[in-house]
């Protein structure tokens, strides 16, 4: 088997590379840093330091196909079919409120990414998140109150994802009855990241979802264009950009990646550390013995199960990573979850340590001038989600009986599916307490 097969097991979803692609990224590591894997046409680049170059330098390496050429292709090539096949797809894909927007923040490159970014950069400060640590706090508590009397939780569907739902849909100002359509459009936003063969009915959903989300917040724009409030809709609706405002399809772009981006990778974050402390339990000890740790668990946790393991970009023009040279137009994934894992960078880097000093080093928001907008309300809702959980959950253990480790199809977005916890409860703390 040669370096560049156990990465072509992944890429093509196969169950067991999926769970674990850590030694697979760790070969590569060591004998090909700057892969090129001519199945895929993607140069893969493993290295710490080498993945650093990459994206601290837009100027060479764009970010327009963030998640591959090949859920480009492949999405044009399905929406054609469906187009051919289905009235109703047709229909909806002629009046696609998203159609013709610009790129945005995600997809975007220097002069306008920076633009961009200072639109929306203030209502994700530190400063405004911090103002919203108590009501975090609170919603923590109100789930494990709906589970703590059963001994038991199903983490991820009664936990994980309602949290960052609640919080991103409060940050925007949208009403929270609707969360099961948010988690739906969500899931099905994200389709293609991460997996290039999925089946044409689930494009179909995507092309359903992409209406349904445009209609209603087009809705709460013109809503916000009558009357401002305080919340990040308004925050855009009511932005320029040198002296102009932003179309609707761009805000509607916006809007996506902010209810993607703002649930799917914490949902999966908090069910790996949950995992994590449980499977270690000499770490969960320390933590418990030491709450101040959790902060360091957290970015611990990040470094070691990186929730989006990798992104795309596209040389500009020929440019040398390591020792090889990426011809203008080729395109670089940059894997974010090997990065991490390099004793390079990270002495003893594949163990979980949650005193480790550098662990805030790691790559799992990116670097440069596309660090993860929303980083610090990520870290501020997996911090207090654990020191919440550690509070009120006493003897955690995983259901030995349900749980089946069964990972999400995307080589893009690590997490299960589901994690059947069990647990004895701890003291009861009313909504808001301190931890």
């Amino acid at each position: 088997m040669t370096v560049t097969d156990d990465y072509r097991r992944l890429f093509d979803l196969e169950p067991d590379a999926i769970a674990c692609p850590f030694p697979a990224f760790a070969r590569l590591r060591e004998e090909a840093p700057v892969q090129y894997v001519e199945e895929t046409g993607v140069y893969l680049v493993t290295r710490y330091d080498d993945i650093l170059s990459i994206v601290r330098n837009p100027e060479v390496f764009s970010s327009k196909l963030p998640t591959g050429p090949h859920a480009v292709a492949e999405l044009g090539r399905l929406l054609g079919e469906l187009r051919a096949e289905d009235p109703e797809i047709a229909e909806l894909l002629d009046n696609d409120l998203m159609a013709g927007r610009q790129a945005v923040l995600l997809q975007a490159d220097p002069p306008d990414h920076t633009r961009q970014r200072m639109l929306v950069n203030r209502a994700f400060s530190p400063a405004r998140v911090k103002t919203l640590e108590e009501p975090i706090r609170a919603i923590c508590h109100r789930l494990v109150d709906a589970f703590i009397g059963r001994g038991e939780v199903e983490l991820v569907s009664e936990f994980a994802v309602p949290l960052p739902l609640t919080v991103i849909a409060g940050a925007l100002g949208v009403e929270t009855d609707r969360m099961d359509d948010f988690k739906r459009w969500s899931d099905d936003f994200v389709v293609l990241v991460g997996n290039h063969k999925p089946p044409k009915d689930r494009i179909a959903d995507y092309v359903r979802s992409r209406h349904e989300f445009a209609t209603y917040f087009a809705a709460r724009i013109a809503e916000r264009q009558a009357e401002p409030r305080d919340d990040l809709i308004s925050d855009v609706v009511t932005a320029t950009i040198d002296g102009h405002e932003l179309t609707r399809a761009e805000m509607l772009g916006m809007f996506n990646q902010f209810l993607v981006a703002g649930n799917e990778t914490t949902t999966k974050h908090i069910t790996a550390t949950v995992r994590l402390l449980i499977d270690h339990p000499d770490q969960l000890a320390l933590v418990r013995s030491d709450p101040r740790l959790v902060a360091n668990l957290v970015e611990e946790s990040l470094r070691l199960e990186t929730p989006v393991q990798g992104l795309y970009r596209t040389a500009t023009r020929d440019a040398v990573v390591g020792d090889v040279t990426i011809p203008e137009g080729a395109h670089v994934m940059v894997l974010y979850a090997s990065g991490n894992r390099d004793d390079r960078q990270y002495e003893g880097a594949e163990r979980f340590d949650v005193c480790r000093a550098n662990a805030k080093t790691h790559l799992a928001f990116s670097q440069g001038p596309h660090f993860c907008l929303g980083a610090a309300l990520a870290r501020s809702e997996s911090r207090i989600a654990m020191e919440v959980l550690l509070d009120r959950l006493d003897e955690l253990a995983l259901d030995p009986v349900r749980n089946r480790f069964e990972f999400e199809p995307t080589y893009v977005l690590r997490g299960v599916k589901e994690l059947f916890v069990t647990f004895r409860p701890g003291p009861v703390r009313a909504p808001g307490a301190g931890s």
